[in-house]
């Protein structure tokens, strides 16, 4: 009697404990769940997303920024010179992303990557961590470097956290502090600064969006800008940046057409030689195919 007892209270434990187990792993899984489409695509407009490619997965992309906006008879912009960026990018692992490409300005060649440190999770982290960085060649005559060019003075490097969140199902939101530096520039021109981006996307009806962001840059408080005989300084500081548009996302391409202040397209460019502010913006478009 004893036996058979004992036999039935093991089995009341067993089943009692079976569904506690079963939900604990179902809470540990939910807090596992990760926040998917916070963004389209791996850019906003102008700056890099906490968004990349998964593992094994590309991307295909066309930057194009028209001329400045100024008048009809050329078209807004339209007939002016145009630059253009062309860029791969491949999933390593579903945290590991690199890439390649290459700008019409100043023949710029880069080799980026970007590593998923943190991911939003519902029930659990509640942001996005990403680490996004470069090296870009420049690969213009070495006239243009000065009497003691190396290859090493073509060089320049870009390092990136940014810091996401997805708010809602309509509202996401990053931002982004940066360091860039330059191994040789024009005298006139500090060659790295430090400054943050800020940016977001509202869904507004489907699968269409309004994008915008702001950079700031700051150069490094260890140069001064040459002065004249007079006491004026010679050379202008470079200016914070903007950009909003609307953006189209599909299952395989997502398109951004926007008007922005930069004319140049890789982040170092852009952040540490822009002389353009609101009265000065331009057309652009990015086109993202994923494959």
């Amino acid at each position: 009697m004893l036996q058979k007892l004992s036999f039935i209270l093991f089995l009341m434990l067993i089943i009692s404990i079976k569904p506690a187990v079963s939900q604990e792993e179902a809470a540990t899984k939910e807090e596992k769940v990760v926040v998917e489409d916070a963004f389209a695509c791996t850019m906003l407009i102008e700056n890099q997303t906490i968004s990349q490619p998964r593992k094994k997965a590309k991307e295909f992309i066309i930057h194009h920024r028209i001329g400045q906006i100024k008048k009809v008879t050329d078209l807004f912009g339209l007939y002016g010179p145009a630059n253009i960026r062309l860029g791969f990018n491949y999933g390593i692992t579903d945290k590991l992303m690199l890439g390649i490409g290459t700008e019409k300005y100043n023949k710029m060649t880069e080799l980026m990557w970007k590593y998923s440190i943190l991911q939003q999770k519902e029930n659990g982290t509640p942001i996005f961590l990403s680490y996004y960085g470069n090296v870009v060649v420049n690969g213009r005559n070495e006239i243009y470097f000065g009497d003691d060019y190396s290859f090493t003075s073509r060089l320049s490097y870009f390092h990136q956290l940014i810091i996401g969140r997805k708010f809602s199902d309509k509202i996401s939101f990053q931002i982004a502090p940066y360091f860039v530096h330059f191994n040789a520039v024009d005298s006139l021109v500090s060659n790295q600064a430090v400054g943050a981006s800020a940016g977001g996307r509202y869904k507004i009806w489907n699968e269409i969006s309004f994008i915008a962001e702001y950079s700031y840059v700051s150069p490094l408080e260890s140069f001064t800008y040459p002065k004249d005989a007079e006491g004026n300084e010679i050379g202008e500081a470079p200016k914070p940046g903007f950009a909003f548009g609307l953006e189209k996302n599909t299952g395989t391409h997502a398109f951004q057409l926007f008007a922005t202040t930069y004319n140049y397209i890789i982040n170092q460019q852009n952040y540490l030689f822009n002389k353009k502010d609101y009265s000065n913006l331009l057309i652009g478009f990015n086109i993202t195919v994923r494959f």
